[in-house]
């Protein structure tokens, strides 16, 4: 299945035009609190910088590990917006540089978010999305009074004060990331959480949308699915006839199938034969994207993709060192989100996608967590033998190894 989820990393990111109330028409999710100030087309300012990321991001990622790949951009741009919210320094800089944020003030980025969310809130029939978040902090750690309340106002951030010790807490985390992914996502933080966390920010998003057109079940069949090595796979082939949004280049056939009444659609690109799916990928701007979009056509055809779901797990800390967040990762000030920020640290920034294809149309759930600890002093350690390692059985009066040994896989 190398092959599938490639072809679907152009996965439109969902940027439509609705309105601009701060009433959630009934989402409580993406509810924005009444007074807040924001402008309708406020979401303009950062359309283009969460598309960036994710063309960015997965050509980093396709650079570095095979295999399928589905991310979130929006997910992981407004976990890191809340970050921005309450970093300064060259911690906010480098968040800048990340989010295509250079010369956006976080006030500016907080109304961004709530002019999205508002256009995201009024779906039409055939269509849900659901987008939430949540911040959890260690009982010693105290939020600016200025931190939480842009976060609840503009993010409608949950805020709730845990106990690390607690293997409790890291349950209380879990479900509600469950429930804000409708249960398709249900474990982000490890039990029992690590001593040294002092909070944990939390985007999730939730999406299910009924095909415009959707495929007849009777009319999927087994058919070869061609490997990037040539090797082949049959997998289940949906199959549709149908006058669709088409666009066809030197370089590769793509077509839109819309969700619900058209407002959404997902886009899938082939690369044409003799051009790798890399090749197209890696090439991949904001230009030549809305270049793209502007070409399709309308047209009848045939058009069979594959029924697949697939579960996807990163840790993003390398990428985005690599996309920018040099420092972040080893000293974070974030002396405008906390009373007392010294010695603390990004330590961890992970996303976990769901994505289900099939003839009737498309579930998927993204969740991103962004983990701040506290540096650990001299006179303790931390270490987690969860990836290969070397031991050795040894005689201590003589130094004699006895054994010796190195573990790849303990379940083997």
């Amino acid at each position: 299945m190398k092959k599938i989820a490639k072809l679907f990393i152009l996965l439109t990111l969902l940027i439509v035009s609705a309105c601009g109330s701060s009433s959630s028409n009934g989402n409580p999710g993406m509810a924005i609190a009444d007074g807040v100030e924001y402008s309708k087309h406020d979401y303009e300012k950062i359309s283009g910088p969460i598309n960036r990321l994710g063309f960015r991001l997965m050509d980093d990622l396709s650079q570095t590990e095979d295999g399928n790949k589905f991310i979130s951009p929006l997910s992981l741009y407004m976990a890191l917006s809340m970050v921005y919210n309450g970093a300064a320094g060259p911690t906010k800089d480098e968040l800048a540089n990340v989010l295509g944020a250079e010369g956006i003030s976080p006030e500016e980025m907080n109304r961004a978010n709530a002019s999205l969310s508002m256009q995201f809130a009024d779906r039409p029939e055939g269509i849900e999305l659901n987008i939430a978040n949540s911040i959890w902090a260690k009982e010693e750690y105290r939020f600016l009074d200025s931190f939480s309340k842009s976060s609840r106002d503009y993010y409608n951030a949950q805020i709730e004060e845990i106990d690390i010790s607690d293997p409790a807490s890291a349950d209380r985390i879990n479900e509600w990331v469950s429930d804000a992914t409708n249960g398709k996502i249900k474990k982000m933080a490890a039990k029992p959480l690590s001593p040294n966390l002092a909070a944990m920010l939390l985007n999730a998003i939730y999406f299910k949308g009924d095909w415009q057109y959707p495929f007849p079940e009777g009319e999927t069949t087994e058919q070869p699915f061609t490997r990037i090595d040539g090797s082949t796979t049959d997998v289940p082939l949906m199959n549709l006839q149908s006058r669709l949004p088409y666009l066809k280049t030197d370089d590769f056939q793509a077509v839109s199938l819309p969700y619900g009444d058209g407002e959404m659609s997902m886009n899938i690109f082939l690369p044409a034969p003799g051009t790798e799916l890399d090749e197209l990928a890696s090439g991949l701007t904001e230009e030549k994207w809305n270049q793209w979009m502007k070409g399709f056509e309308p047209k009848d055809g045939t058009l069979m993709i594959p029924k697949f779901k697939m579960e996807y797990e990163v840790i993003l800390n390398e990428a985005l060192s690599r996309l920018g967040m040099e420092t972040a990762f080893r000293s974070a000030d974030l002396s405008n989100m906390f009373e007392t920020s010294s010695g603390l640290y990004i330590s961890e920034v992970k996303q976990k996608t769901f994505i289900d294809v099939n003839e009737k149309g498309t579930e998927a759930a993204a969740a991103t967590s962004v983990s701040i600890a506290e540096s650990e002093s001299a006179d303790s350690f931390r270490m987690i033998a969860n990836r290969p390692f070397i031991f050795t059985i040894t005689d201590s009066e003589t130094g004699v190894i006895l054994f010796m040994g190195r573990v790849e896989n303990p379940a083997s």
